[in-house]
This record gives C-alpha cells, sequence and structure tokens, in this order.
C-alpha cells in the first residue's frame, strides 16, 4: 500500500503540472492575441501630399519651416521630392495604391508634367484628392492619377500659362536712375523689369507662353481621355469649382478624403491604411 500512494501522488503532481503549463499556454495565446490586436495594422496605401506652390527641386526655407504668413504652414513642395515617393511606393511590395492630396496654386509647368508622368508609370492604383485647390501646374500633376476626387467646393482647372511681371523703368526714371545694358546677344536682359520690353521680346516670350500653352492642353486632354478640343474651351485661364469641373471632365467623382479612402480600399481590396 505505502508504494501505491507515493505513485499515486507522484501521478497527481505531474497533473498538477501538467494542467498549470495548459493554462499558462492558453493565458499566454489570449495574451498574444490581444496584444497582436492592439497593434496598428501596416500601412499599404503611400499618401503624398502637394501642398503650396509647386516647384521642381526643393528649396532649404521650403517644407514645415515658416510660411510667409508666419502661421507654420507648407508653403511649397517639390515635383523632385513627390516624383521620389511615388518611386519608392511603387517599389515597396506592401504598398497596394498611392494617394497624391493636393492644396495648392500650382506653379512650375515642367514640375506639374513631372508629377504626371511619375503617377502614369505606376502599375498601382492612383488617387488624387483635391481638397481647397487643385489649378494650373498642380491640377497638370493631378491628371497623371487614374482618378480624381474633388470637393464640390474645391477650385479646379485654371488651364492657363502666365510670364507676366512688372515693368518700373518709369520708377527708376522718377527716382534719377539709369539701367544700362552690357550684353552679348540683343535678348539677354529680357524680361528685366529696370528694361523697357520691346515688341520683338514680347513676341519672343509669347511665342514660349503659347507652346507651353498648348502642351499643358493637350497633357490634359491625353490624360483625361478627353480632346483637345474641348479642352481648349475651357483652358481660359480660370478655375472651376467641383460641379462644373466633373461636368467638363476634369475630375471622376465629388467627395471627401472619406470617399476617397472608400474607392481605394474596393480597389485594393480590403481596408486602408495611409503610410504617414
Amino acid at each position: 500500500m505505502p508504494p501505491r500512494l507515493i505513485l499515486f501522488e507522484e501521478y497527481a503532481k505531474i497533473a498538477v503540472i501538467s494542467l498549470a503549463g495548459l493554462v499558462m499556454l492558453i493565458g499566454g495565446g489570449i495574451a498574444l492575441s490581444w496584444y497582436n490586436g492592439q497593434q496598428p495594422a501596416p500601412c499599404n496605401v503611400a499618401d503624398i501630399t502637394l501642398y503650396g506652390t509647386l516647384v521642381y527641386y526643393p528649396s532649404e526655407n521650403s517644407g514645415a519651416a515658416s510660411s510667409a504668413a508666419g502661421d507654420g504652414t507648407l508653403d511649397q513642395t517639390a515635383a523632385e521630392d513627390v516624383r521620389q515617393q511615388i518611386e519608392q511606393a511603387n517599389a515597396d511590395p506592401n504598398i497596394k495604391a498611392i494617394l497624391l492630396q493636393i492644396d495648392s496654386p500650382g506653379g512650375d509647368p515642367v514640375a506639374g508634367e513631372d508629377i504626371a508622368d511619375a503617377l502614369k508609370q505606376s502599375g498601382k492604383p492612383t488617387v488624387a484628392f483635391v481638397a481647397d485647390e487643385g489649378t494650373s501646374a498642380a491640377y497638370w500633376a493631378a491628371t497623371g492619377a487614374n482618378a480624381i476626387f474633388a470637393s464640390a467646393d474645391s477650385a479646379l482647372g485654371d488651364i492657363g500659362v502666365t510670364n507676366s511681371y512688372l515693368q518700373q523703368t518709369q520708377q527708376d526714371t522718377a527716382n534719377g536712375l539709369q539701367f544700362i545694358s552690357i550684353t552679348a546677344g540683343p535678348y539677354k536682359d529680357m524680361g528685366n523689369p529696370d528694361s523697357p520690353l520691346t515688341p520683338a521680346e514680347k513676341d519672343l516670350l509669347q511665342r514660349d507662353v503659347n507652346i507651353t500653352y498648348r502642351n499643358f492642353v493637350q497633357q490634359v486632354a491625353a490624360n483625361r481621355n478627353l480632346s483637345v478640343a474641348s479642352v481648349t474651351a475651357i483652358a481660359d485661364g480660370s478655375s472651376m469649382l467641383g460641379q462644373m469641373a466633373l461636368q467638363n471632365g476634369l475630375i471622376d467623382h465629388i467627395g471627401s478624403i472619406y470617399d476617397t479612402e472608400d474607392y481605394l480600399a474596393k480597389k485594393i481590396g480590403g481596408p486602408v491604411t495611409l503610410c504617414q
């Protein structure tokens, strides 16, 4: 009898230890499941911004530094930065789509075309969302996306080109100042505000503005699957609000950023988590 009692006690100890281990294993699994549930889902949509004036190369004073208004807002975006972000998103297998958020009055036409081309090169779904404003070169950039969303109150379009400047020759004369031109080439001082613009110089400047304008119209027409004639008809340098832009084929949807994310979710087949 005593040997059997000892054997029973040993079995009991083993059973207790095994039960304790099972409880710990189950508890650990529950804890791990809870922990994983608390972790944010990995981001899957590249969130790229185009805010403020559009330039080609970044300036040392651009970005989050104080703007002219002194309110710390972004005052400039460089196409080079945006293009690199698009290329990085294309190379990342975890990124399923690209969102370009725009609030910009435009700027450099070459920069706008560069961003549009980068979006068109992407093999992933691309969407542009225009907040308050997406005009001129910023609108050109947006046309490279597969779809454009905007608010009913967003300013859009402004398809036109300007190279205007303030001539101050009369003020110079009043101040007793005289401009002395020493150049090699008759047009080297063209566009200098201290020098009167000759008819021949104005013709040259107008020639280049017209060429850029035609490129702008043709690119918008191609990117938006519109006729050159229909784009030319509205390309008077004025902007239009969302509903009119939709009617003219300049955008695809009237909606908020939430509508844009819902659209992206359908494109990628699951919830959207923006990469900040």
